[in-house]
């Protein structure tokens, strides 16, 4: 038995659920706290993150193709589709949920889709958000709650290497580069 704890539990739902995006066609990136634990450190999550383009017709192939193995709400699913939002999938097994969220339209998450990148993720091609725009939204995200849990993963992930002009233009657009200041300066 996997221990729920352990890393393995989330990446083995992972493999199983890109290895399906990826027999259908449908592009994605993961992100959320499985990417975070590519670039930095592992942290318990409860779910997995993944952006995928979705329409109407692919989400359709997508729920007869995971099912029975996942659960999967119709509904939701159509409504997530239309509005552009957010729909979970619950794999059976194990009870670990899939955040299926669907490609935005703006011009940073078009772009940040647009730089996703395939990497070897613990045995298997996966592909991935950037460490820059992961970085870049998380600080997005945190800009209405001021979540530690957001802010301390972006303090974490600018200890490594990364594209700081790339970073600095996009927070600056998307007017959280006062956030990213407090990062870095540890606050």
């Amino acid at each position: 038995m996997i221990d729920p704890i352990s890393p393995m539990l989330p990446i083995r739902v992972l493999h199983d659920f890109a290895d399906r995006l990826d027999r259908l066609g449908i592009r994605y990136m993961l992100t959320g706290s499985l990417a975070m634990f590519h670039y930095s450190n592992y942290r318990m999550t409860a779910d997995i993150d993944i952006v995928m383009e979705l329409e109407r017709k692919s989400g359709e192939m997508l729920a007869r193709d995971i099912e029975p193995d996942y659960y999967v709400p119709h509904g939701s699913m159509r409504r997530a589709i239309e509005s552009k939002r957010i729909f979970n999938v619950l794999h059976q097994e194990t009870s670990f949920k899939v955040d299926c969220v669907m490609q935005k339209e703006t011009p940073f998450h078009q772009n940040a889709f647009e730089r996703r990148k395939k990497v070897d993720f613990h045995g298997k091609d996966i592909f991935i958000i950037t460490a820059e725009d992961l970085v870049i939204s998380k600080l997005w995200w945190a800009s209405d709650s001021r979540s530690e849990k957001q802010l301390s993963d972006v303090r974490n992930l600018i200890r490594n290497e990364l594209d700081l002009a790339y970073i600095e233009l996009w927070t600056k657009k998307l007017s959280v580069d006062d956030l990213l200041e407090l990062c870095r300066k540890g606050i």
